[in-house]
């Protein structure tokens, strides 16, 4: 974990400098009334390279031990991902209720160990229920894929 840990903390502090000196060097820090558009990400750019700093140099510090460097929950929390990109990617031929659903229904088999009568379950009332919640009582239009939802 030490490994990983200075590694995503570089990447962080790397994050952060990117969003501090974007903002700074695109967008207005002042507006006419009050904050511009670049005062919020430019303190938060250095939000991150703040967090990240105690991190890294703890895990510099700290004594190297064999840990794997991928844990199972790290494994699985990667599946997930996979999983969110891979239905946000066909989004527009499964439609939002759809792609909304099976994200729901695999992170319950991924992450939560439920059978699959459960998660079928589940998907199919995550689907009905945005469906007709954001459809049809909030009147808010959904991208729709091939059938329809």
């Amino acid at each position: 974990m030490r490994l990983a840990n200075i590694v995503v903390g570089v990447a962080v502090f790397l994050l952060g400098l990117a969003t501090t000196v974007l903002a700074w060097t695109t967008l207005p820090y002042t507006g006419d009334f009050g904050p511009g558009p670049g005062f919020l990400p430019f303190w938060l750019g250095l939000a991150l390279m703040v967090c990240a700093v105690p991190v890294i140099i703890a895990d510099l510090r700290a004594q190297a031990n064999a840990e794997p460097l991928f844990r199972p929950e790290t494994v699985k929390c990667v599946q997930v991902l996979g999983l969110i990109v891979g239905v946000f990617l066909f989004l527009p031929f499964l439609g939002f209720s759809v792609g909304l659903a099976l994200i729901t229904a695999g992170g319950m088999r991924l992450m939560g160990k439920h059978g699959w009568i459960s998660c079928a379950a589940t998907a199919l009332l995550t689907a009905v229920f945005i469906h007709y919640l954001f459809g049809q009582w909030l009147s808010i239009p959904l991208p729709k894929g091939v059938i329809g939802w």
